[in-house]
């Protein structure tokens, strides 16, 4: 079954879940922690399809859909009442037996597949929900991310899948090298970047990237915590990262080009201030509008999960996710065979011409995480999506709504594939890539100040229900 038609049945089911949860917090009194126990669990178990056992995965979905019409027939009513407001009047009626209804249910699926099938793999699968962090593009803006993941990590919440493009994958790697959260620490790698060491005014060759006013040195601004040149170490890539991670980039379709590449090396100048110029601006807007506007153009790549991508240097993948067209240029020009080998068989594979920045594509890239999840690559398919978007539009930075708006374009395709999308309204300007640490400390308090009223919401989805019966 294709993505798109699985998800359409499993997403109005997961989106009865998050409506019964919303009204609980709005109204105590709906439900006790044990109905709400069973309603969840019934809805959890009509969302089964697949099941991981041991190293395998055992297709469930035949067998349940008697159970998930009948839910989905008597609970979509109930929790998306006409009247907008969900009643306990409305749900007594089919509390008083769903529990018995799901668990022989649920045991009538264990004695079918008894052989393949244990109860702990069906009841972790039902009962555990793991957070997956979705982490928007837009330079500067993105650095709020900080805060959301210290604010998720005091609650013991820590993603099992990232998901990221642009600087928002950049930040994704800083979060996937480490099992744990470590605020202080990230702040530490953060300062000791400066424009000097991750930007330079540079006519290069152009192997796989797209030239342009600044070339990226990514590997010789961050590199040293993810391997790269320490002594008899090899850099990590994608695979080897303790969490995994996606990276999402934007190909650019073989012929398909609407310039010569030395238009862009010369579409802006070379100090990055000069964007606000509103001689500059404007050009580089309509540059990018060309992609925006024109799908044709570019087709998305998802490193780490695309096939023969998944032991892609993970720094090299966030520099190409970086590569805004006319304003930075990425590349991979040292000797290295093995991401030469991998690029060249990338690039022909697909029938691109050069790589660039992400955000071109999927700019809060909750489809690729989505469909990473339910392909099995990290065993539950029982996950919340938190998506965060820096770059939302903001009438405080109107130099900005323009590309704020071309980003929207692909954003909105993507709002429905996470159960959150959490629009920043404050943030660090998007030029403010190498803050001052008080400018860092300002972006992370207020990525915790904004997310935090959704947090009785994130943790009561991830909260583990209790075993019915």
């Amino acid at each position: 079954m294709r993505v798109r038609e699985r998800f359409e049945i499993i997403r109005p089911i997961e989106e009865l879940e998050s409506a019964l949860v919303r009204a609980a917090l709005e109204d105590p009194e709906l439900v006790t922690a044990h109905e709400e126990a069973v309603l969840r669990t019934a809805l959890s178990l009509a969302r089964l399809y697949k099941v991981r056992q041991g190293t395998r995965d055992v297709g469930v979905g035949v067998a349940l859909k008697p159970f998930r019409d009948e839910l989905t027939r008597r609970l979509t009513p109930v929790l998306h009442p006409a009247s907008g407001a969900v009643s306990r009047a409305m749900l007594m009626p089919h509390l008083r037996e769903l529990k018995e209804r799901t668990l022989n249910t649920r045991d009538s699926l264990l004695a079918r597949f008894q052989n393949r099938l244990s109860f702990e793999a069906v009841d972790h699968e039902l009962r555990h929900k793991s957070l997956v962090l979705v982490l928007g593009g837009g330079g500067g803006t993105a650095y709020v991310y900080l805060g959301v993941m210290a604010l998720l990590d005091e609650y013991g919440l820590s993603p099992k899948l990232l998901s990221g493009t642009s600087m928002g994958a950049i930040l994704g790697l800083f979060r996937s090298r480490m099992r744990r959260f470590e605020q202080d620490e990230v702040v530490n790698i953060v300062r000791t970047l400066s424009w000097r060491r991750l930007f330079r005014v540079v006519s290069a060759e152009n192997r796989y990237g797209v030239p342009a006013a600044l070339r990226l040195f990514l590997r010789s601004g961050i590199g040293r915590w993810f391997g790269v040149d320490t002594s008899g170490g090899e850099a990590l890539s994608l695979k080897q990262l303790p969490i995994k991670t996606l990276i999402t980039v934007s190909g650019i379709r073989t012929g398909k080009l609407p310039h010569p590449l030395e238009f862009y090396e010369k579409l802006t100048a070379a100090a990055p201030g000069q964007l606000l110029n509103p001689l500059v601006l404007p050009k580089w807007i309509a540059a990018l509008w060309e992609f925006a506007t024109h799908p044709e153009i570019l087709t998305r790549v998802t490193l780490g999960a695309d096939e023969g991508t998944e032991t892609f240097d993970a720094v090299d993948a966030a520099g190409f996710s970086s590569a805004l067209p006319g304003i930075i240029h990425y590349d991979v020009l040292r000797d290295d065979p093995r991401m030469q080998g991998m690029l060249r068989e990338l690039l022909g594979s697909r029938r691109i011409f050069r790589l660039v920045d992400g955000g071109l594509v999927d700019n809060v890239p909750s489809k690729a995480a989505w469909r990473a999840v339910h392909q099995g690559d990290i065993g539950t398919r029982n996950t919340f999506i938190l998506a965060l978007n820096g770059f939302a539009t903001k009438l405080s930075t109107p130099l900005w709504i323009p590309l704020q708006r071309i980003a929207e374009l692909n954003v909105a395709r993507s709002r429905p594939w996470a159960h959150l999308t959490h629009d920043f309204k404050r943030s660090l300007p998007a030029l403010s890539v190498v803050p001052r640490v008080d400018e860092l400390l300002d972006a992370i308090a207020w990525g915790r100040q904004q997310i935090a009223p959704q947090l009785p919401f994130i943790t009561r989805m991830l909260t583990p229900l209790p075993r019915l019966g």
